[in-house]
Order: structure tokens, then sequence, then C-alpha cells
């Protein structure tokens, strides 16, 4: 698979492993959030959890599979697969809140993946710990367009090889969360704007994107240039914008307004 991990950075993930002085007996996580600290991780990375259930088909859960999503310190957030998988994973342990840190659980695919920033396939063979040594996982940054990571995905099975062309999915899958989340952050951006600006604002905006100076603006709602200004240092505060110009750039971007 092209995604193997190569032995130079196993090598040294055991090295960190044994300096951590974690045990490779150890047959459970090491590290686990209460709840209030769980609950406030879930919380942030809502719109992540939210991108991952649509991202995952329902009909991917159904066999041996295991999706897990992790947020960017590798703390598991959410876990989709069947109602067998999610008792044997629950058994050894992994719930929401388990580190994947190496202090946590050793080396793993997605303390790889953090360490790498690019998708890697771990065998049973390869984990330093017990807690692995049934797992086959194959796990992926969740990169948006700017290039900043916000979490990471992985797909395991415990006793059987992992498809090759999971390798291709584990890509897909990352590429196609990092869409719907950055999706559901626009939306909700925009309605929190539609929230924020009054109508007058609103079509304000409209105009200056159209081109219209400030008497041009006051003469079409009929209201006072003063007024005009006004609305616009509003605007600008409410789009957090430096100027009205970068507001009309903001609001063209996020469909607020219509150019034509």
């Amino acid at each position: 698979m092209n995604f193997l991990c190569p032995q130079e950075e196993l090598s040294f993930s055991y090295k960190q492993c044994i300096e951590i002085g974690i045990d490779p007996s150890i047959i459970f996580p090491l590290i686990l959030l209460n709840q209030e600290d769980l609950q406030k991780r879930i919380h942030i990375n809502k719109e992540l959890i939210e991108a991952f259930h649509m991202s995952v088909e329902e009909e991917w859960v159904k066999g041996e599979y295991l999706f897990l999503l992790t947020d960017i310190e590798g703390y598991l957030l959410d876990v989709k697969c069947s109602t067998k998988e999610k008792k044997c994973i629950k058994d050894s342990g992994f719930e929401p809140g388990v580190s994947f840190r190496e202090e946590s659980c050793g080396t793993n695919a997605i303390s790889m993946a953090m360490r790498l920033k690019r998708v890697v396939y771990v065998r049973p063979q390869e984990h330093y710990c017990d807690i692995f040594k049934k797992w086959h996982c194959i796990a992926s940054p969740i990169m948006v367009g700017n290039g900043e990571i916000v979490g990471y995905v992985d797909i395991s099975t415990i006793d059987k090889k992992i498809a090759d062309e999971v390798s291709m999915v584990i890509k897909l899958l990352a590429e196609k969360i990092a869409v719907e989340y950055e999706k559901i952050l626009k939306e909700k951006e925009i309605n929190e704007i539609k929230i924020k600006l009054n109508d007058s604002q609103t079509k304000i905006l409209a105009l200056e994107a159209k081109g219209y100076k400030k008497l041009d603006i006051a003469e079409a709602l009929g209201i006072e240039v003063v007024t005009v200004k006004y609305h616009k240092r509003k605007i600008v505060e409410k789009l957090g914008v430096k100027n009205i110009k970068e507001a009309v750039i903001k609001a063209i971007k996020l469909g607020l307004v219509d150019v034509d």
C-alpha cells in the first residue's frame, strides 16, 4: 500500500514511546478526558463532527470498517461503525475523549498522521502497544482550503487486512469532510451576518456592490447622507473588516449580495 509508514519513522516513534516510558503491554488507552473537557471539545468541533456524519455513508458502517474522527490534538470526537464493531472498540477502552497521541496508546496511525501531516497506514505488528496488535489502521489529516489541518479521520479494521482501495477512500473521505466542514462554517457565518445586519444595511451593501456613491445611495433609499455614513460604519463593524470595500468583497464572497 502506498501509504505504509517508513521504517525510520516507525523507529523514531518507538524511541519516543520508550522515552515517554509507555508500557508496550498496555491494553487500554492511558489518557481520557473528563466529561466536562470532552463536552467543551465536542462544542468547539461541532461543525467538524457534523461534516463527519454527513460524509460517512450509512452503507459503509454496516461492514467491518470503523470510522474514527479526532480533533487537531488527537482526541477522539466520534466513531461510526456497526453495533458489533462499536462494542468491540468500547471493550478496548476507545470512547469519545480518548487520546490517540503516543503518550496515551503508543505508535498508531493517527499519531503518525499527526507527526507526518499526511496519510499513514499502520499494520498490527507496527503498533508499539498491545492495544493495537489486531488493528489495521489508515489515517489522514483533514485539511481545509487554506492548508489548515482541522482534525484527523481514521479507517480501521480489527483482525482483517484493509483492502487496497481504502487507501484512496481515506483521501476522498478526508477531502469530503473538509468540503462539508467549510460549507457548514460558511452557512453559519452567513446566518450570523444576516442576523446582525438590518434591512437598511443590507440594501446599502447591495448598492455599494453596484458602485453607488453615498449621495446616490441616500437618494435611492430616501435617507440622509449622514445616515448612510452611519450605516457604513456599522456594516464594517459587524462584518469584522477594515472598510466598506472589504465589507462588499466579503458580502459578495458569502453570497449576501447579488452584483448582477
